[in-house]
């Protein structure tokens, strides 16, 4: 996983968790924060980073928006009660929900160190903790994120959403995106707070703007969009 960010102050998406976690094994492979523990393959690359936001629907699915301050327990109230997981160490330390649809769609979301992540595919390998997904009705092969994100799509209808990708197969398109973003109102507010003694200069340094990071990943069988990751992290 490739991060420029150096230091993280604060995560907006940080998970309030409810009662207590099951403890799992790495066995998660669509997991994108798991890639903090598989060894590398081939030497590191820098990825293409374009310097832009994704627009904030990019990021929103059935009334959930990854990023904002919410906690699993928001999840749930909009899904359903389920069960969750705790996986993998530090860098690689991930709690998770995972959402069923009768017919394999599976939808979960994800807390790691520094990201939120969304993930949205159908049928797959089992995992480890795969039985424990709750079926939801909100759930289903239509569910798409705000801006029209949905499995079944080809390629191109990929594209005119998310725009020309930063590395493409015919298997798979991925997006990296940096940005920065002036903190809103009420983010400023609660920083103060917490930060009382900070001089008005060194609190307009460090709060005034937030440093984002994005990664979209698509993967196609036979041409058709089966997998979906959203990870989004903003950092101070």
């Amino acid at each position: 996983m490739w991060t420029g960010l150096a230091t993280v102050c604060v995560f907006i998406g940080s998970a309030v968790s409810q009662g207590t976690p099951v403890r799992l094994d790495s066995s998660d492979w669509w997991s994108y924060t798991r890639q903090e523990e598989l060894p590398e393959q081939e030497p590191f690359q820098k990825p293409n980073f374009q310097h832009r936001e994704p627009p904030e629907a990019t990021f929103q699915i059935a009334g959930v928006t990854l990023g904002e301050t919410w906690d699993f327990n928001e999840i749930r109230s909009r899904f359903g009660d389920s069960t969750e997981v705790q996986r993998g160490d530090a860098a690689s330390g991930r709690n998770q929900l995972c959402y069923k649809s009768a017919d394999n769609v599976h939808l979960i979301f994800e807390f790691g160190e520094v990201d939120g992540v969304l993930y949205l595919f159908k049928d797959g390998p089992k995992w480890k903790g795969s039985e424990l997904c709750a079926t939801s009705r909100i759930v289903s092969p239509t569910i798409a994120t705000a801006s029209g994100l949905r499995l079944g799509m080809g390629t191109s209808e990929v594209e005119n959403i998310l725009g020309e990708p930063s590395l493409a197969t015919p298997q798979r398109l991925v997006y990296y995106f940096d940005y920065k973003r002036k903190t809103s109102a009420k983010a400023l507010a609660e920083f103060r707070d917490s930060n009382p003694k900070m001089s008005g200069a060194e609190f307009s340094k460090n709060f005034e703007y937030a440093d984002g990071e994005v990664y979209i990943e698509t993967r196609f069988v036979g041409g058709k969009l089966n997998y979906l990751a959203i990870s989004r992290s903003e950092t101070y």
